[in-house]
Order: C-alpha cells, then sequence, then structure tokens
C-alpha cells in the first residue's frame, strides 16, 4: 500500500513548485542577460574610442566588464543548481 492521499498531493505540490521556480529562475536570467550584454559591448565599445592610455577611464571599463562577467556567472551558477528530486514513496507495514 501507498503513502497517504496527503502524503502523494504534498509530493506533487512540492514538484510543481519546483517545476515553477525553476522556469521563473530560467526566465529571469534570461531577462538579465539581455542588459549584461548590451552593457559589456557599451564598455568595449568605449574602451575603443575612448583614449587607451586614461588613467581614470579604462580601469573602469574594466570594472564594468567585470562585474558584467561576475553577474553572467552568478545567472549561470543558479541555472545549474538542479532541482531537488521528488520525494519518492516509502512503502509502508500494515499495521506500522
Amino acid at each position: 500500500m501507498g503513502p497517504p492521499a496527503t502524503e502523494q498531493t504534498d509530493v506533487r505540490r512540492t514538484d510543481v513548485r519546483n517545476d515553477s521556480t525553476y522556469e521563473v529562475l530560467g526566465a529571469l536570467a534570461h531577462e538579465l542577460r539581455q542588459p549584461l550584454s548590451n552593457i559589456e559591448a557599451i564598455a568595449y565599445y568605449l574602451s575603443m574610442i575612448l583614449p587607451p592610455d586614461d588613467a581614470k577611464i579604462q580601469p573602469q571599463l574594466a570594472r564594468i566588464r567585470e562585474l558584467v562577467e561576475q553577474s553572467n556567472l552568478i545567472l549561470s551558477d543558479a541555472l545549474g543548481l538542479t532541482p531537488a528530486p521528488a520525494a519518492a514513496p516509502q512503502p509502508v507495514a500494515p499495521g506500522a
């Protein structure tokens, strides 16, 4: 005999929450990567047109590129998380 119906319902709810969480996380990562790509492109463009020997500008542009890279790594790490495995029903001995 399987677990009580309420336990099965709880497992299904957990699965749905996990699926929904990862869908939202994926959509959020996608929406954040687009502006990050734009910021990175702008920093690259500015580094090409601004004086390369400017001691104030170039380090700031490098910092922007570094922060964009860190942000992308954070998003990739978050998406690399695997969903929690669904709880498997456990057999219960009669009368236990």
